[in-house]
């Protein structure tokens, strides 16, 4: 990771809020951890421990701050709502797979990171009758790409609606570059949206959503495909994603049909800080 990246993250987070460092006695960095807070009701955990000071309780530490950050603001969340709080863990981190199932946390939810190399042109997108894309128009198509993206990922597994105020912080506006957004239209209304970046060289999706009037119809590859194309055109040779291995949608095999590959997998440890009603968008999906 490098430090543009590490940026691109805090770009969505208010760091002095939502983010915690812990330094050694020499004042190096001995750990970071900072958090992806859902309408209080599910918060994801990015924790990581300086080689030279693991095994000394610094990852536990890590773990415990996270869950005292959730529930010092438990009283935001609706209030019979579901608490949890959640880590994203390599598969290949067995260290960190024992701590978390030693602090109580269960394994719920398999993810993929895959990517692609642009060695070549990609293949031209074939856009479904009727659909136009374009570029994405600042102060004017915030509302509208924003429930677009939140109609599209209704069914996206223990997801609660995300807030308008997020959407507007989620590009970040320093790197914010409206040349990487893209939205396919039918009539004129939003059929799918394409959110993407340029990071540290490399290409990244952020967003790919297509509304259910408009999936199976190659749509979601047709926005894939038209991104990369212009990642090609800007001489970006690198493009990745995250995406939910048991995502209901299918979304591996459209990327997989898109010629991306798995590059690293994560398993998605949770931890229930209050039982109530689970107000993620596809509940029980």
């Amino acid at each position: 990771m490098t430090v543009e990246e590490l940026m691109g993250d805090w770009q969505e987070i208010e760091p002095s809020e939502e983010a915690v460092v812990v330094t050694a006695p020499d004042g190096s960095v001995a750990a970071c951890a900072d958090v992806l807070n859902r309408s209080y009701v599910s918060v994801s955990v990015y924790g990581y421990v300086h080689p030279e000071h693991r095994g000394r309780g610094v990852g536990s530490y890590l773990v415990r701050w996270g869950e005292e950050w959730s529930r010092d603001r438990m009283d935001r969340a609706p209030e019979d709502a579901r608490v949890v709080v959640q880590h994203y863990v390599n598969t290949l981190n067995e260290s960190a797979q024992r701590l978390l199932q030693a602090s109580g946390y269960t394994p719920v939810r398999s993810y993929y990171r895959m990517a692609i190399e642009l060695e070549q042109a990609p293949t031209p997108p074939e856009w479904p009758e009727g659909i136009e894309v374009r570029g994405f128009v600042p102060e004017r198509d915030e509302g509208a790409a924003y429930e677009a993206v939140e109609d599209a990922f209704r069914d996206i597994w223990g997801r609660p609606r995300g807030t308008f105020e997020r959407f507007l912080r989620f590009p970040g506006q320093e790197s914010f570059d409206r040349g990487l957004w893209f939205l396919a239209e039918d009539g004129g209304e939003i059929s799918g949206v394409c959110l993407c970046k340029t990071i540290a060289g490399r290409g990244e999706v952020d967003v790919m959503a297509v509304r259910y009037p408009w999936r199976n119809r190659g749509l979601g590859l047709a926005l894939l495909r038209h991104a990369f194309g212009e990642f090609y055109r800007r001489g970006v040779r690198e493009v990745g994603l995250s995406v939910d291995a048991e995502s209901t949608t299918g979304a591996p095999r459209l990327y997989g049909r898109a010629a991306m590959r798995v590059a690293e997998s994560y398993t998605l440890y949770q931890k229930e800080l209050r039982p109530g009603r689970d107000v993620s968008v596809a509940d029980g999906a």
